[in-house]
C-alpha cells in the first residue's frame, strides 16, 4: 500500500479529546494513504534542552488503518528514537493551560458574600529496504518498527521512500533533500503487524548535546493556510523562538460572564496571536522556574495552586507528583513507585547538583548495564517511577532547582514554516497562568435583587446595577463572541 505524506507535531487538545477520522499526530512527516485526504492543523511537542543532551518528545495520534501508518523525523547524528509515556503531555498540558478566576464578589444588601467562582479558558507491520540508502539501526520501540536512515546525496532518500511505500509527493522532496544536505539523519517508524492504533504510545528523540532547534520546514508539508503549535520546553532558562513576534493577551480587557460561567479568554487569545506580526507570533502563558517540583501560587490562586489528575480524587502540590499520579491512573507505573516518587521529587527540589545518566546511550535506566554517577550528581534513576521515566530523561544535565518549564503556543500561517525554529533565552521573567477577570458581566445574577459589589467597589458607594451594566458595556459584544464560540472548562482548581 502506497502512503503519502502530511507533516504534524501533536495536537494541542486534551488526551479526552476524540479525533475524526483519519487524523493523524505527529511530530516531523506521517504518512497516510494516497486516498485519504489530511489537512494538518495543530501540532503538540515537548523539548528539553541541556548541555548533555537535547529530548524532542512527540504524541503522535493516528485514526486509520494501522497498516498505513508511517512516520519520519530529521534528527542529528547520534539520535536515538525511545518509547515515552501518556502522562507525560497530560500532565504539562494540564499543569500549564491558562486559568481564569472570576471577579471577586459580595452582595451590598444583605453583606453576604457570593463568593467567586472559577473558570477556564478555550485554552506498519512491513520490512524496511533498499539499496542505496545506509541503515544506521533497526529496532523496535513500544508498538513500533523503528529505522534510522543516512545518506549524503539528495534525491537517494527520496527514492528509498517510494520504494518502501512512502509516496512522497514531489512538494515534499525539496524539503528532504535540503535536511540530507546539511548532514540529518532520519527516524522512519511504522506500527508492528497486529498493533491497533489504541496502542500507540508517545515517543522522545535523544540526540547529544545542546541543540534547542525543532525541524519546523518539515511541518509545512500537509498542512493548510494556518498551524497551531504548543511547545513545552524545560530547560535552565526561559526559552522563546527566535525571529518570531511575542504576541500579548491584554488582561485589561479579559471579561467574566457570570451568566455562562465563562471568560472572553480564547477570543482575547486568537486576536492577539493573529495581530502580532500578521500571525508570525508566538504567546507565553506559561513560564515558571522551579515549578517541575516546587509548589507555586498566584494573586488569582492565593493558597496555592492543586493539581488533580484523571482517576484521583487527591490533590498534589507540584507538577512532577502529579505526574507521577497520572501515571499511575494510566497503569502506566505502580502505586508503591508513585508514592516513593512523589516523596524523592520533594527532595530534589532545591538541589543544585546536575541529573546524571549512568546508562550507555539507548539502555533503559532500569537495565543491569548501567553504572554509577558522580558524588557531586544525581542519579537519573531516583528520578523514574518504574518505567514511568520521561521526567527523569528530561532532567539529565540538569540542576532541579534552576529548571524553566515553559509553554508556548502559535497559530503560523504556512508561509511561517520555511525556516526551523530555533530558541534561545527570553527575558527571564515569571508568566503565571491563573489570571483573574478585570471586567465583569451579568454580575446581577450574583445577588439578584441585592446589588453586586465587584474588586473594590463599597457599600457605600450604591452603584446600581443599570451603572453596572454600563460600565461593562464594552464586555458585553466580547461575552457574546464568546457564548457562540462554547470555551470549554477545565477541572483543575487552586486550594
Amino acid at each position: 500500500m502506497k502512503l503519502r505524506l502530511f507533516a504534524l507535531l501533536a495536537l494541542a487538545v486534551p488526551s479526552a479529546t476524540l479525533l475524526s477520522p483519519r487524523e493523524a499526530l505527529a511530530c516531523g512527516g506521517c504518512f497516510a494513504p494516497p486516498t485519504e485526504t489530511t489537512v494538518v492543523n495543530a501540532h503538540r511537542m515537548v523539548l528539553s534542552v541541556s548541555p548533555v543532551q537535547s529530548v524532542l518528545w512527540d504524541q503522535i495520534q493516528y485514526s486509520g488503518d494501522p497498516s498505513a501508518f508511517g512516520w519520519v523525523l530529521p534528527v542529528k547524528r547520534g539520535a536515538i528514537l525511545e518509547e515515552g509515556s501518556n502522562a507525560w503531555f497530560e500532565t504539562l498540558d494540564a499543569a500549564t493551560s491558562v486559568r481564569i478566576t472570576a471577579p471577586s464578589s459580595t452582595c451590598a444588601r444583605s453583606g453576604g458574600g457570593c463568593g467567586s467562582t472559577l473558570g477556564s479558558a478555550d485554552a506498519a507491520g512491513r520490512a524496511f529496504g533498499g539499496d542505496d540508502v545506509v541503515v544506521l539501526h533497526r529496532g523496535t520501540v513500544g508498538p513500533y518498527d523503528t529505522v534510522t536512515l543516512a545518506t549524503d546525496t539528495p534525491g537517494v532518500l527520496n527514492a528509498w521512500f517510494d520504494k518502501n511505500g512512502f509516496n512522497v509527493d514531489e512538494s515534499t522532496q525539496p524539503i528532504i533533500d535540503a535536511y540530507v544536505d546539511e548532514g540529518f539523519d532520519f527516524i522512519a517508524i511504522r506500527l508492528q503487524p497486529g498493533k491497533d492504533v489504541k496502542e500507540m504510545t508517545p515517543v522522545r528523540v535523544v540526540t547529544p548535546g545542546a541543540n534547542p532547534a525543532l525541524p519546523l520546514r518539515m511541518v509545512a508539508a500537509g498542512t493548510g493556510a494556518n498551524v497551531a503549535i504548543t511547545l513545552f520546553t524545560i530547560s535552565e532558562a526561559r526559552l522563546a523562538p527566535e525571529g518570531f513576534a511575542a504576541a500579548a493577551v491584554p488582561i485589561d480587557l479579559l471579561a467574566w460572564d457570570f451568566a455562562s460561567q465563562e471568560s472572553n479568554y480564547g477570543v482575547l487569545r486568537e486576536k492577539a496571536i493573529a495581530a502580532a506580526d500578521g500571525g508570525r507570533a508566538f504567546l507565553t502563558p506559561y513560564a515558571q522556574q522551579g515549578s517541575l517540583f516546587s509548589p507555586v501560587s498566584s494573586p488569582a490562586a492565593p493558597f496555592g495552586v492543586r493539581y488533580t489528575t484523571s482517576g484521583s480524587t487527591t490533590p498534589v502540590d507540584t507538577i512532577a507528583a502529579a505526574f507521577a499520579q497520572q501515571g499511575l491512573a494510566n497503569g502506566e507505573t505502580g502505586e508503591v513507585q508513585d508514592s516513593a516518587c512523589a516523596v524523592r521529587f520533594a527532595e530534589i527540589a532545591t538541589e543544585s547538583r546536575a541529573v546524571a545518566n549512568p546508562c550507555p546511550a539507548g539502555v533503559p535506566l532500569s537495565d543491569p548495564s548501567c553504572g554509577e554517577v558522580a558524588a557531586d550528581q544525581i542519579d537519573a534513576r531516583e528520578l523514574a517511577c518504574g518505567a514511568l521515566d520521561d521526567l527523569a530523561i528530561a532532567m539529565v544535565g540538569l540542576h532541579p532547582k534552576d529548571v524553566w518549564l515553559t509553554r508556548l503556543e502559535a497559530n503560523l500561517p504556512r508561509a511561517a514554516l520555511d525556516t526551523d525554529l530555533v530558541l534561545s533565552p527570553a527575558p527571564q521573567e515569571r508568566v503565571d497562568n491563573w489570571l483573574r477577570a478585570r471586567v465583569s458581566v451579568h454580575a446581577d445574577v450574583l445577588c439578584g435583587a441585592a446589588i453586586p459589589v465587584l474588586d473594590g467597589d463599597r457599600p457605600s458607594r450604591t452603584r446600581g446595577q443599570g451603572t453596572l451594566v454600563g460600565m461593562t458595556l464594552g464586555a458585553l459584544a466580547v461575552a457574546a463572541a464568546l457564548a457562540r464560540r462554547g470555551a470549554r472548562r477545565f477541572a483543575s482548581r487552586p486550594a
